[in-house]
């Protein structure tokens, strides 16, 4: 039958995996690697990197960046059908996947697939922190307290709906900024969360960056690994 690993390797440094993902990387016999481009080396291979055993198979995955639901589903079905063949050959395969397999990962989707083509296959999906978690710990402000809501939202996010979960929520985490900063700094200002905010990039890397100011960066390159914290203070 075999076992897959799901495994979430964190923000992006080896100094954030859990135990339990490092033992799981210890007894693999093949690492998958998930790619949205070919050339672009994988943060989380260069996170686990440091964890894998030295006869490990590096199997790289494409999975591109595109709105094309249908090319989306072709390279999930083919990354299934890949692991497939690599647990029935090998036994035991991990699959990484930056921050937690299961919030905003390419693994939901190839698990669901693989549930499909290969039910056999049994699955363990082993968390990973996100960065969101990371990037609070980082500045040190709490992202909710006593009754407070958090929404995460992943960018870009429309004026009509933004305006309408900014009313039930106190705190928004704004995923994958660098695709549309300047507007989304502009739905801040409109709905009142522009007095406390943060901008984090690259969190726990020798290169983690971070201010209380992100309006400050407007004109500039935001880093693809970057999020942003906001909050509205209800008196």
């Amino acid at each position: 039958m075999g076992i897959l690993y799901g495994i979430g390797v964190g923000p992006g440094e080896s100094t954030y995996l859990t135990e339990q993902a490092t033992k799981a990387l210890a007894a693999s016999s093949v690492i998958c690697v998930p790619k949205s481009k070919v050339e672009r080396t994988s943060v989380a291979y260069s996170a686990a990197k440091a964890h894998l055993p030295a006869t490990a198979i590096v199997e790289e995955l494409l999975f591109p960046m595109t709105r094309d639901e249908k090319e989306l589903q072709e390279h999930w079905e083919q990354a299934a059908s890949r692991v497939a063949q690599l647990v029935a050959e090998y036994g035991t395969v991990s699959f990484l996947t930056i921050g937690d397999p299961l919030l905003y990962s390419t693994f939901g989707y190839l698990m669901k697939c693989l549930g499909s083509l290969a039910p056999s296959v049994q699955v363990e999906v082993i968390p990973g922190i996100s960065s969101f978690t990371a990037a609070a710990a980082l500045i040190k402000v709490p992202l909710v307290e006593k009754n407070e809501r958090l929404a995460i939202v992943p960018v870009p996010i429309s004026v009509d709906d933004f305006i309408g979960l900014s009313r039930y929520v106190d705190t928004v985490v704004f995923l994958k900024v660098s695709s549309a900063y300047e507007e989304t700094l502009a739905l801040l200002e409109r709905t009142g969360f522009a007095h406390e905010a943060y901008l984090v990039s690259r969190v726990g890397s020798k290169d983690e960056f971070w201010t209380n100011d992100p309006f400050a960066y407007r004109d500039k390159a935001i880093d693809y690994l970057s999020l942003l914290i906001a909050k509205r203070r209800r008196n």
